[in-house]
C-alpha cells in the first residue's frame, strides 16, 4: 500500500526494526516477531474513512509466534477487548516513543505474570473482556511479552505500531524499522480530471483514466490527450510485498515539465507540483482518509486498489504534515506554454525502491474542441450532464437542423433565461449553464430544436439546485422518499448536493429492492463529520425487521448492509455515511446457513478433542450473534462468534466423557430469518 504522496521530494525508508528514535541510527530495535514472514499492510493504508496507524506483520496464517519488546521500556497498558486490537500490549520507552502490539493470542505469564493479571481483572469486572488494564512492568529489549494471534479484527497477524507521546502514530520506517525489498512499486494508471466549465480533456469535461504499459524499466502512457483549462490528477499504484499482498507505497512525487518534443523521456523545467508523505497522523486527524484516497475507486480487497489524490481538498485539515500541493494540486494550463508537457510520477516504497511513470499532454489554446459523439442513424437525443458546478446540455440529431437549438431555463422567483447551444460537431450542439448558490430551487430546462424536415422536437428536464454550505451544513431531499443531511462543518468545501433515482445497480436474489435505489451526489465526496441519509419504505411493508439500508459497491458489484435505524412514525430507515453514493432499502429474505460442524456427524473423536465449532454465514444483514445457541447434550455452550471466519467456537475446558454426544446449533440473522438447525451426533472414545 501507499505511504507518501509526494510531488517534490524523495524519502528513503527502510523496514526491519533495528533503530528507533529521533536519531534512528542510535537506537537499535529488536524485531518484534519470532519469524520474518513479510508484511501484509503498511503505515497509512486505506481503511475506509480512516488510515492504518501501524504495520501488519504476517504470521503465515497461524497463531502462537513469540512477540518481543523492541526496546527497553515499561509495559503501561494491556487491552483485552473483543473487537479492535483484541489483546494488545503497550510499552512506553525512555525516548518518548510508545510501541504497540495488537491481536495477541495471549500475554506472557512466566516472567511477567500478565495472564494472571488479566484473570484478576476479568473476575473483578465480571467479563471476559475487561478492557484497559493499567500497570507499570519494566521489560528489556528482546524480552518475550506475548504470542501472536487473531484476537479482535482480522485473521492471524501482528499489528505493530509506534506512537509519539502515546497518541500520535508515526511511520516506523522513518525510525529504524527496515524491510528487505528490492522490487519497486507498480503504477497502474493516471486519472486526469478537468475542473470547471472552461476546462477540457479530449474535447470533454469528463475525467478519464489512462492505463500504463511497462517499457524499458518504467511505466509509460503513450496516448497524448489535448487539454485546456484547469486539471487535477489521481494516480493508482501499489507496492507488491511478497506474492500475497498489495500494500501502499511510501512516497509519490508528481512533476510537470515542458517537453516541446515527441520523445517522452525528454523534458525541461521539471516543476514539483504535489508531495505528500505518510509520516504521522493523530487520532484527531485519522478520520480524514478521504482527503488522501479517492473513495469512488479505492478498495481494500477483492480487488485491492489504491487511488491517491494528487491534490489537496482541504490544506488546513490534511492528515499528514509534509504535504505540498502547488495551487492546491490544480494545474491551470492557461498559464502554461502551448504544446507538449510531460507528467512525471515518481513512487518509492518503504525500502526506497523507485518506480516512474510518464505521460505527455498537449496544451491547446482553444477553450473548446469538437465533441466526438458517434453519429445517429435516425432521430435525435438530448441529455443534461451534471458537473457539480455547472450543467451541460447536449443535443444531437441525425438530420440537419434549421438553426442551433435553444434551451429556455426557468426557476421560481427568477426571470426566464435562454441558453443558445453551440455547434460542437456535425448536427451536435452543447451549452453550459453555471449553477449559483444564490439561486437555489428547481430549474426547468426546455429544449426546442427544428429539423430541416419533419416535426420539431422538444424535451423538458427538471434539475434541483441544492447548495450546501461547508460551514452551515444542510439537508437535501428527494420528495418525501429520501433525504441527506450534512451537519455544520461536515464538508470540506461548499457543494451542490442532489438525490436522483439510481440507474446502475443489480438486484441480488433474496434481497429485493423496496422502492427505488437512490444516487446521492456528489458521489465519493469526503466528509469531516459523518452525514445521515434517510430512505422511506411503504407504510404497509410487512416484516419491517427485514428491511435495511444497503450500499451498492459499483466496483465489486454487490450490496453491503449499512444500518436499519427505523422510525416507525415516518416509515423510514436511516444510516450514517462517510460519503454520498448509491444506497437503497432492501428486504433481507435470505436465511443464514449453518455448516461444517466439528465434531462432524457420525465421527469418532478422542477425549482430548479441544474445540467444538460451526460455520454460520449470512448474505444479507448479517448474523445476529445473540441468536446463536450451541448445545451439547442439551447443555448450552458459552462459545464465541468470529465474524472474520464466520465461525462460532467453544473451547472444551475438560475432556469429554466417552460415549455418544449430540451437538446442536441454532442461529438467526439481523432480519429475523432463522437458519435451519444443524445437528451432529458423534462418539468419544
Amino acid at each position: 500500500m501507499m505511504k507518501t504522496v509526494l510531488i517534490a521530494a524523495t524519502l528513503l525508508l527502510t523496514f526491519l526494526i533495528l533503530t528507533t528514535g529521533i536519531a534512528a541510527a542510535q537506537n537499535s530495535w529488536h524485531y518484534p516477531l519470532e519469524i520474518k514472514a513479510g508484511l501484509s499492510s503498511n503505515f497509512g493504508e486505506f481503511r475506509g474513512q480512516r488510515v492504518h496507524t501501524g504495520v501488519d506483520l504476517r504470521t503465515n496464517g497461524i497463531t502462537g509466534y513469540k512477540v518481543y519488546a523492541i526496546d527497553d521500556g515499561t509495559i503501561v497498558r494491556l487491552s483485552v477487548k473483543k473487537l479492535g486490537f483484541g489483546n494488545a500490549l503497550y510499552i512506553q520507552h525512555s525516548n518518548g516513543l510508545m510501541s504497540v502490539y495488537g491481536h495477541l493470542d495471549r500475554f506472557e505469564e512466566q516472567s511477567l505474570g500478565l495472564r494472571t493479571l488479566v484473570k484478576q481483572y476479568q473476575r473483578q469486572r465480571n467479563t471476559k473482556y475487561p478492557g484497559n488494564i493499567f500497570l507499570k512492568k519494566p521489560v528489556k529489549r528482546g524480552q518475550l511479552i506475548g504470542y501472536s494471534g487473531e484476537t479482535g479484527y482480522g485473521l492471524p497477524h501482528l499489528h505493530f505500531e509506534v506512537r509519539r507521546g502515546g497518541a500520535t502514530p508515526i511511520d516506523p520506517f522513518e525510525h529504524g524499522f527496515t524491510y528487505e525489498d528490492k522490487i519497486p512499486p507498480v503504477i497502474e494508471s493516471l486519472i486526469i480530471e478537468p475542473l470547471g466549465a472552461q476546462s477540457w480533456l479530449e474535447s470533454d469535461h469528463v475525467a478519464r483514466e489512462y492505463r500504463t504499459t511497462y517499457q524499458q524499466g518504467k511505466y509509460l502512457i503513450p496516448h497524448i490527450p489535448k487539454v485546456h483549462g484547469k486539471l487535477r490528477f489521481t494516480v493508482s499504484a501499489y507496492d507488491q510485498i511478497g506474492a500475497q499482498n498489495r500494500c501502499n507505497v511510501d512516497q509519490i512525487d508528481l512533476y510537470i515539465a515542458q517537453s516541446g518534443v515527441d520523445q517522452l523521456d525528454l523534458y525541461v523545467d521539471r516543476e514539483p507540483f504535489f508531495h505528500n508523505q505518510f509520516d504521522q497522523v493523530t487520532y484527531d486527524t485519522n478520520h480524514r482518509g478521504g482527503l488522501v484516497y479517492d473513495f469512488n475507486l479505492t478498495r481494500l480487497s477483492n480487488p485491492t486498489q489504491y487511488y491517491y489524490r494528487l491534490y489537496n481538498l482541504a490544506p488546513s485539515q490534511f492528515p499528514y504534515r509534509q504535504v505540498f500541493a502547488k495551487h492546491g494540486g490544480v494545474w491551470d494550463t492557461t498559464t502554461a506554454q502551448p504544446g507538449r508537457h510531460t507528467l512525471v510520477v515518481e513512487i518509492r516504497d518503504v525500502a526506497g525502491n523507485l518506480q516512474i511513470a510518464q505521460m505527455q499532454v498537449e496544451v491547446v489554446q482553444q477553450p473548446s474542441l469538437p465533441l466526438t459523439y458517434p453519429p445517429l442513424e435516425s432521430g435525435w437525443k438530448a441529455d443534461v450532464r451534471d458537473f457539480q458546478e455547472f450543467l451541460e446540455i447536449v443535443c444531437q440529431s441525425a438530420d440537419p437542423l434549421q438553426e442551433t437549438p435553444a434551451v429556455r431555463i426557468t426557476q421560481p422567483h427568477h426571470d426566464p433565461e435562454i441558453l443558445q447551444l453551440t455547434p460542437r460537431g456535425p448536427n451536435l450542439f452543447s451549452g453550459i449553464y453555471p449553477l449559483s448558490s444564490r439561486k437555489p430551487g428547481v430549474l426547468t430546462l426546455e429544449l426546442t430544436a427544428l429539423p430541416q424536415t419533419g416535426q420539431p422536437f422538444q424535451q423538458t428536464w427538471q434539475f434541483p439546485v441544492n447548495p450546501i454550505s461547508a460551514t452551515r451544513g444542510g439537508t437535501v431531499k428527494y420528495g418525501s422518499q429520501a433525504s441527506m443531511t450534512f451537519p455544520p462543518g461536515a464538508l470540506y468545501q461548499d457543494i451542490f448536493a442532489n438525490i436522483f433515482p439510481a440507474a446502475s445497480y443489480k438486484i441480488t436474489a433474496g434481497l429485493p429492492l423496496i422502492g427505488d435505489a437512490y444516487d446521492f451526489r456528489p458521489a465519493g465526496c469526503p466528509l469531516e463529520k459523518k452525514g445521515t441519509i434517510r430512505i422511506s419504505y411503504p407504510p404497509n411493508a410487512p416484516k419491517p425487521q427485514q428491511l435495511g439500508i444497503f450500499w451498492w459497491d459499483h466496483i465489486k458489484q454487490r450490496w453491503y448492509f449499512m444500518d436499519d435505524n427505523r422510525d416507525s412514525r415516518t416509515h423510514s430507515l436511516s444510516t450514517a455515511i462517510i460519503y454520498p453514493s448509491v444506497y437503497a432499502v432492501l428486504r433481507d429474505t435470505l436465511n443464514p446457513v449453518i455448516s461444517d460442524l466439528v465434531p462432524e456427524n457420525g465421527s469418532t473423536i478422542s477425549t482430548t478433542h479441544s474445540t467444538i465449532s460451526a460455520i454460520i454465514k449470512d448474505v444479507g444483514k448479517g448474523v445476529a450473534e445473540p441468536s446463536i445457541r450451541m448445545t451439547l447434550d442439551d447443555k448450552t455452550l458459552d462459545g464465541e462468534y468470529d465474524p472474520d471466519r464466520d465461525k462460532f467456537a467453544y473451547t472444551v475446558p475438560t475432556p469429554l466423557a466417552p460415549g455418544t454426544h449430540t451437538l446442536t446449533v441454532q442461529a438467526a440473522d439481523r432480519a429475523g430469518n432463522p437458519a435451519t438447525t444443524a445437528t451432529s451426533t458423534f462418539r468419544v472414545q
